[in-house]
């Protein structure tokens, strides 16, 4: 096999794994980290002086090569483009009705009681905004935010995230264990408690304990020239990712999820058989 067609090979057989186990869409990031601990995908050569060091000589791949197969495999329509998720582009717009009712009506299903009582749901925050991207799904049934900080952040986190730090909400946090992860993550947290002051702040990944039996990579870091090893979150694989996130909110929750759930389908029932009445049906 050529080294496209055997880097599609790779990436497909990836892809239906995620698919098999409900973690669809997913992102190229994730793609190229799990290959990676797999050694069917690699790092650039920090010796490498190539203009794109990002696509690797031979086997195995680099992150260019895995780009590229994700992009074939999507336009010759051998997997969804729904798959893979966009974490760099937005769309904003806005939902309307012919009146007031049927407005309610028709987003009846967005409609969410807070499953921690009378507390704030956790405040989720992660070094990658393709990961929070990611995670939206899985922490949307819990009534959580949660928005990635892309690395160093002053504005951001002052303007839009520190004002949901009310009442002691927790945090819940996910970076990378290397020096320049935790870098990130103290500018995060001191940044938010010099606006909402001291923090419930937990770190839930990725932890000491984690990295056991997971590969390192070595990793330049760009403010000194200075290598090391690091351990990134994705490589504990988004299965894996999205279970420790639920199993952690699982852990603080009041009452189990499944029951805040059914009390929340009753009430939208309800509700729904209220609004078909005023709407004349």
């Amino acid at each position: 096999m050529t080294k496209k067609a055997r880097t599609e090979r790779v990436v497909l057989d990836l892809l239906n794994e995620h698919a098999a186990e409900g973690a669809l869409p997913t992102t190229i990031r994730f793609l190229f980290y799990e290959l990676e601990q797999r050694g069917q995908a690699c790092k650039p050569d920090p010796s490498d002086t190539r203009k794109n060091r990002r696509r690797s000589v031979g086997w195995p791949p680099g992150s260019q090569d895995i780009t590229d197969a994700v992009t074939r495999l999507r336009s010759g329509g051998r997997i969804p483009w729904t798959s893979i998720a966009d974490t760099e582009r937005s769309l904003a717009r806005w939902a309307f009705a012919g009146t007031v009712a049927g407005y309610l009506k028709d987003r009846l299903a967005e409609a969410t009681i807070n499953p921690w009582g009378h507390d704030l749901p956790p405040l989720i925050l992660t070094e990658s905004k393709g990961m929070a991207e990611v995670l939206e799904a899985t922490v949307s049934a819990y009534a959580c935010p949660i928005a990635g900080t892309k690395g160093q952040s002053a504005g951001f986190l002052r303007t839009v995230v520190a004002p949901l730090l009310a009442d002691a909400r927790r945090v819940l946090y996910l970076g990378d264990h290397d020096r320049s992860g935790h870098d990130i993550e103290a500018n995060t947290r001191c940044t938010l408690e010099a606006e909402a002051g001291v923090l419930d702040w937990t770190r839930i990944g990725m932890t000491e304990v984690q990295t056991t039996g997971i590969e390192p990579i070595w990793k330049v870091d760009g403010r000194d020239g200075a290598g090391d090893w690091a351990w990134e979150v994705e490589s504990l694989g988004q299965a894996r990712v999205v279970a420790l996130v639920r199993d952690a909110l699982n852990e603080r929750m009041p009452e189990p999820i499944a029951s805040v759930l059914e009390r929340e389908n009753a009430e939208r029932e309800t509700v729904e058989a209220a609004l078909q009445q005023a709407l004349g049906g």
